[in-house]
């Protein structure tokens, strides 16, 4: 089952955490076969809120609502169950700064629906990948 790991850091602690250690903790995991997505996330000034409303878009600098902790970064990762996952939370090094939220990955109740992680991507040919 996908679990859906967001890491949350006050802006004190923002950069506590050193990309090497982030990054080797997730080469570990990737190497298991357990890690689908990985990504630090730019400091929260750089962010937008999108709303739509009654058809009109609008947009506000920063965040949704004002937290203590912002959302920094996430992992996308495979686990048995949940207590796999919080077990697999628990070692992702921010964890030792902020805090790190786990929520299970719900599949579209759709018919017809294939999920679009990157390894359908690579099965679908009819769905063409951006470059960055």
């Amino acid at each position: 089952m996908k679990y859906l790991c967001l890491v949350y850091l006050d802006e004190e602690h923002w950069g506590a955490c050193r990309d090497g250690e982030c990054f080797a903790f997730a080469s570990d995991l990737a190497g298991s076969g357990r890690l689908l997505a990985a990504e630090p996330l730019h400091p929260v000034h750089s962010a937008t809120t999108v709303r739509v409303r009654n058809g009109s878009a609008t947009f506000t600098d920063g965040p949704f609502s004002e937290t203590k902790e912002l959302l920094a970064g996430f992992y996308l990762i495979e686990a048995r169950d949940l207590n796999d996952a919080l077990a697999i939370a628990a070692r992702i090094p921010p964890a030792k700064y902020g805090s790190i939220e786990v929520r299970p990955v719900r599949e579209l109740d759709v018919a017809g629906y294939r999920s679009l992680s990157q390894s359908t991507a690579a099965a679908r040919p009819d769905i063409r990948k951006e470059s960055a």
